[in-house]
C-alpha cells in the first residue's frame, strides 16, 4: 500500500489531467513520474539526478526541481496549445533544462523547436537532455532574449543552479552579476511560427516590443507567456503588454493565483500571470 502522501500525489495528478486533450498513456506516465520524484526514486550521478519522463530520460539538478517542472509542464499543462498542423514550429524562450522542449515533442513528435536558455548550467543540461533523447528538429541557443543584440548583465545564484529566477533583470533575483549574450528573437523568425512560449524572467515586454517593431509578430500564431507582473512594484506594465497584443490582432486568456496575504497589503505585489494569446483563426 502506498504511503498517504503518495496516494495524494496520485490523486492530484489524475485530477489535474482528467479530460485533458493529451495522447493515450499520458496520465499513466505522469502519475509514475510524479510518484518517482515524490518518493526520491531517482538515479544520482555526479550531483545530478535522472528520472524517466514517459519515454524520455531526463537529467536535472535535483528531484525537487524536476518535480516542480514536471508538475507545471506535464501535469498542469502550462504550455499546452492546439496546433493547426502535426509539425508545428515552436519558439521556446527560457527553456531551462529542457522539460518544456520534451513536453512539446511529446505533444507533437514532429514539432520543430527553437530553444533559448541563457544560464550556462541549465543550458548544458538542456543540450544534454536533447542529445540523450535523440530529439530531432531542436535548435538550441545559449542566449537571453531582449530588445537589442549584445552582451547584457545576467543575475544568478551561483549556489543554486536549479533556481528558476535567473534573469537579466536585477529585480528578479539577488545574486551575482555576470554577463550573457542577448539576441533579438525577430532575427530568427524567417517563417510562420505556431507558438512562441516565453518564460524570460521579466524580459517579456522587451521581446514583444521587438516582435511588434520589426513586424515579425505577423508570423506568430499563438503565444504562451509567463508574465512577471509587478516585477517593478512602482509601475504597471501588464495593461500595456495586453494592449500591444490586442493591437496586433490577438485575443487572450489569463490565469494567476493571488495569495490572500498579498491582497490584504493593498500594495502592488509580484505575481506570475500566464497569458495565452491567440488569433481567432489558428493557422493551418
Amino acid at each position: 500500500m502506498l504511503p498517504w502522501r503518495l496516494v495524494q500525489t496520485t490523486r492530484a495528478t489524475r485530477r489535474a489531467l482528467a479530460g485533458a486533450p493529451v495522447p493515450n498513456g499520458w496520465t499513466r506516465d505522469a502519475v509514475n513520474t510524479q510518484l518517482r520524484l515524490a518518493a526520491g526514486r531517482v538515479r544520482r550521478e555526479g550531483g545530478l539526478v535522472r528520472v524517466p519522463v514517459g519515454s524520455f530520460d531526463v537529467t536535472g539538478f535535483s528531484a525537487g526541481s524536476l518535480a516542480f517542472l514536471h508538475n507545471e509542464i506535464f501535469v498542469k499543462l502550462a504550455y499546452y496549445f492546439r496546433a493547426g498542423r502535426p509539425d508545428p514550429y515552436i519558439v521556446d524562450g527560457g527553456s531551462n533544462i529542457g522539460m518544456s522542449v520534451l513536453f512539446f515533442k511529446a505533444l507533437y513528435p514532429r514539432a520543430r523547436v527553437l530553444a533559448f536558455e541563457p544560464a550556462e548550467p541549465a543550458h548544458d543540461l538542456l543540450v544534454r537532455n536533447v542529445e540523450a533523447n535523440e530529439l530531432r528538429g531542436v535548435d538550441v541557443h545559449r542566449a537571453a532574449l531582449g530588445r537589442v543584440d549584445g552582451d547584457v548583465p545576467f543575475f544568478e545564484d551561483a549556489d543554486d543552479p536549479s533556481t528558476f529566477r535567473m534573469s537579466t533583470r536585477r529585480e528578479r533575483i539577488s545574486g551575482r552579476e555576470t554577463s550573457v549574450r542577448q539576441r533579438r528573437l525577430s532575427e530568427f523568425l524567417t517563417e510562420d511560427i505556431d507558438l512562441v512560449k516565453l518564460d524570460v524572467e521579466g524580459s517579456e515586454d522587451e521581446v514583444l516590443e521587438d516582435l511588434v517593431d520589426s513586424g515579425t509578430i505577423s508570423r506568430v500564431g499563438q503565444l504562451v507567456v509567463e508574465y512577471h507582473h509587478h516585477l517593478d512594484g512602482e509601475r504597471d506594465f501588464l495593461d500595456a503588454f495586453l494592449e500591444r497584443l490586442r493591437g496586433q490582432g490577438f485575443r487572450y486568456q489569463l490565469s494567476a493565483h493571488e495569495r490572500l496575504a498579498d491582497r490584504a497589503q493593498l500594495a502592488p505585489t509580484f505575481q506570475d500571470v500566464l497569458v495565452h494569446a491567440f488569433r481567432t483563426q489558428v493557422r493551418t
